[in-house]
């Protein structure tokens, strides 16, 4: 592992104002975690600049200073600089080099897309241990190496701890990582300096704009993980308009492309889908250069035709790295889903309604939900969700109008942040017919989920959804723990008290 600036730094452009061998024990881009003997990245970032806690780092014992200009109040003869051209591509770079570059030494799958993404990466590690080939997971419900989980904040790490993260799975001996990259991370960089053995793309639907602005300057995001930028053999999703622009883009750039879809020409195309008996039968016509054989059948039992779509993208991913398909479709039939994905709530006995806990959070997202679980019901589908306060405005219209294909709608809080419970919930309420009677505010979620679950019948399905995996609730500067799987467990226990059905 590298240890002075001369070693961290010999394929990055630089300047070194001091000692080009200070010694470099850690790297960091937060002044509050410096360490003594870490180098301090001075990030620019849209709120605020590091430059402004270069000397803060210093106090805390930092070896080095990275910057791109002099820091305020630091004396050059206190403490060696390098300066560089951009400080947050250089944070990539020099924890890439810090931590002897993982991500050459394991076959890195990144998954981007507005949907699917942690479902995807569930399949690929599904797949991957099945032919014992262990594999890391990156993403929205945290981070594991084989299994073993490991602290992460974001779905797409910053670019030092995803460093570190990589590093800490090539340890445990990990030769594949399926990791979610977002497009927050992509336009931030924090990829940079990550070599992937594939990039894959789900879908592109409304999420994000409040950060992005525009559907188009969100897409354009996701399209980075495609460029030149990022070399890679891509899986590409063509059941949607954006993800066939894709394909011509990046075979046009002489990229190596595995399409899948429904069409003839790609290279994983679906050409039937039925249920048999709780489970779902896919058959799939498979390019020569994937499986010479041409035909696949997969039989799974994730709940939901878009998981189809999952199901292809981490199918081509395995297929991109040589897994065998008929060793893949094997694997898919035992693949559960993710925390919080179509997640079944359950208890003892049975009540003779479905309870399914699901991330749903965008009007895409909501809308094939609720599709996938009427053509399961055979009764009534009720949803109770909530819109996220200081988040995407433009959506919540949106997911009212998809939330309409319910039969029941409970509409609740869902991480008011800061904005009022109260007027996020009329913001919603008005883009929805006022004299429904199937649709029922109650801002209190606990309320919501026991009053959806109290009024279900057999044969009924009640969706929760919005926060799936999550288990905080955010009221301003408050937060308390708040699991949706486990408040619906628990309605579901009292509903068995009510109806003297408890199991003994």
């Amino acid at each position: 592992m590298p240890s002075t600036c001369a070693d961290i730094f010999a394929n990055i452009e630089h300047e070194v104002i001091g000692d080009p061998l200070a010694s470099i024990s850690g790297i960091a881009f937060d002044s509050r975690a410096v360490r003594p003997g870490d180098a301090f990245f001075c990030v620019v970032g849209t709120e605020s600049d590091g430059h402004g806690f270069a000397q803060a780092a210093v106090d805390a014992g930092a070896s080095v200073i990275v910057c791109q200009r002099q820091p305020e109040l630091v004396d050059p003869q206190q403490v060696t600089q390098v300066r560089v051209a951009d400080a947050r591509r250089a944070l990539a770079e020099a924890a890439a080099a810090f931590y002897g570059n993982p991500s050459q030494e394991m076959g890195v799958i990144g998954v981007t897309g507005t949907n699917g993404k942690t479902t995807v990466t569930y399949l690929i590690e599904a797949m991957l241990q099945a032919v014992h080939r262990p594999c890391g997971v990156i993403g929205t419900c945290g981070s594991r190496a084989c299994g073993q989980p490991i602290p992460s904040l974001h779905t797409t790490p910053e670019s030092a701890d995803l460093q570190r993260i990589l590093a800490l799975m090539r340890d445990e001996g990990c030769q594949a990582v399926a990791m979610e990259v977002s497009s927050h991370a992509l336009s931030l960089g924090r990829p940079w300096a990550t070599r992937f053995a594939v990039t894959a793309f789900t879908n592109i639907t409304h999420d994000h704009l409040d950060y992005h602005h525009t559907l188009e300057e969100y897409f354009e995001a996701k399209k980075l993980l495609f460029s030149a930028d990022y070399p890679a053999i891509r899986v590409i999703s063509t059941l949607t308009e954006g993800g066939q622009a894709l394909v011509a883009a990046c075979r046009e750039a002489g990229d190596e492309v595995i399409a899948v879809g429904k069409r003839l020409e790609d290279d994983i195309q679906l050409t039937a889908s039925c249920r048999v008996k709780g489970t779902t039968q896919l058959t799939l016509r498979l390019s020569e250069r994937l499986a010479p054989e041409g035909q696949l059948v997969i039989t799974h039992g994730l709940l939901g035709s878009f998981n189809t779509e999952n199901i292809l993208v981490a199918l081509g991913c395995v297929l991109a790295l040589g897994v065998d398909a008929h060793q893949a479709a094997a694997a898919l039939a035992t693949a559960s889903a993710p925390p919080g994905r179509m997640q079944q709530a359950t208890v003892k006995p049975d009540l003779g309604f479905a309870v399914y806990v699901d991330y749903a959070h965008t009007p895409d997202a909501l809308e094939k939900v609720i599709r996938s679980a009427k053509e399961a019901a055979e009764g009534h589908v009720a949803l109770v969700f909530g819109c996220e306060g200081d988040r995407d405005r433009l959506k919540r219209s949106e997911m009212a109008q998809a939330s309409l294909l319910a039969d029941d709608i409970f509409l609740t809080n869902d991480n008011a942040h800061g904005e009022r419970v109260l007027d996020i919930l009329e913001e919603v309420r008005a883009a929805l017919s006022p004299d429904e009677a199937r649709i029922h505010a109650i801002p209190d979620r606990k309320a919501a989920i026991q009053v959806a679950i109290n009024q279900a019948a057999p044969g009924d399905i009640v969706l929760i959804c919005g926060r799936g995996h999550e288990d905080k609730m955010m009221f301003g500067a408050d937060t308390v723990h708040f699991d949706d799987r486990e408040e619906a467990r628990y309605a579901l226990l009292m509903r068995a008290v009510m109806d003297g059905v408890e199991a003994r």
